[in-house]
């Protein structure tokens, strides 16, 4: 072959990425939809609908959230592995989708290593323990003790999510045995746990916090490693003698296999940018701890996770089913 004539197969190998790269450089030309696979409200829609504004107005486009609420946040996960991979349908996703649902789910409709990019973990979410304000319960020695002497359940967003996992944890950590009620939304969760009908739930402090201060329930400790900012005076579960416990949920950006990598270099750029700006501030004054993380970070979060969250599963006996 020919100098000139390697050179035009070269030239001609070289246009679909240019190809790509210009409609990346183009994007988006028309709204862009947000799946969230849980209930409006939630501190998961929340952090979508805060990132969306920040985003929708730098693109100079409208970003739509779209609640597909059910099976643990998995219906919005599928909807979006089974889209095009143009960028204008994206998750914005809580961790059991991604790596509880595996453990749960024995026909999990997508496979969360293979069907779907990683773009930005956008913030982590710790999550509180708390109790009605009714149950006869000061602090955690307390409800242990309660726990013993009578049986007790704990509500949480479905099978699969964090705050399943976590109560889980918290069960094979601390002893105590509590009988699980899945939720399809954090409203009736929480109108149920108000009035008594469930015993205890783990939730973001970003939608428990006003429940907390308005005397509706009664916080007994944090999941995290450390105290949120926001709730200084909680102390964490570890502080409170459970060993080994530290854990909690997040959400995070992901977009369907095979976006291009273009169009993710871009988005995820504008995530950490947005992050970086004011968009981290208003997280943050809601419960969260901005992140803002690169897209190889966020892939390699996500097999830390899914590694964990399977030594809980195990641990706690959990099944697909």
């Amino acid at each position: 072959m020919t100098p000139s004539r390697r050179g035009l197969v070269a030239a001609f190998g070289a246009l679909p990425l240019l190809y790509v790269q210009a409609r990346a450089q183009g994007w988006p030309a028309r709204p862009v939809r947000f799946q969230v696979g849980y209930a409006a409200g939630g501190s998961i829609t929340i952090a979508a609908r805060l990132l969306g504004d920040t985003l929708g107005a730098g693109w100079g486009q409208s970003v739509v959230i779209e609640n597909r609420v059910g099976a643990g946040g998995t219906i919005a996960a599928a909807a979006v592995a089974r889209s095009e991979p143009d960028g204008y349908t994206l998750l914005v996703s809580a961790a059991g989708e991604i790596v509880g649902a595996p453990y749960t789910m024995a026909n999990l409709p997508y496979d969360p290593q293979k069907d779907l990019t990683p773009i930005s973990l956008i913030a982590r979410n710790p999550l509180v323990l708390v109790v009605p304000a009714s149950l006869p319960v000061r602090n955690l020695q307390e409800l242990l003790d309660l726990a013993k002497r009578q049986p007790l359940s704990y509500a949480s967003g479905g099978v699969g999510t964090a705050t399943h996992f976590v109560a889980e944890l918290f069960k094979l950590r601390s002893g105590a045995n509590i009988e699980h009620v899945p939720y399809r939304g954090s409203g009736d969760l929480q109108a149920d746990l108000q009035a008594g009908r469930v015993h205890m739930t783990f939730d973001a402090i970003s939608v428990m916090l006003p429940q907390i201060e308005a005397g509706r329930v009664r916080a007994i400790g944090v999941t995290s490693a450390t105290r949120s900012p926001q709730a200084p005076d909680i102390a964490t579960l570890a502080e409170l003698g459970v060993r080994d416990f530290a854990g909690g949920g997040w959400v995070g950006l992901l977009g369907p296999a095979a976006l291009p990598a273009p169009l993710v270099e871009k988005l995820e750029r504008d995530v950490r940018a947005a992050v970086q700006g004011g968009l981290g501030a208003q997280l943050a004054m809601r419960g969260f701890d901005p992140v803002g993380s690169s897209s190889t970070e966020f892939r390699r979060f996500i097999a830390e996770e899914t590694t964990r969250w399977g030594e809980a599963a195990r641990a706690a006996g959990m099944r697909p089913a």
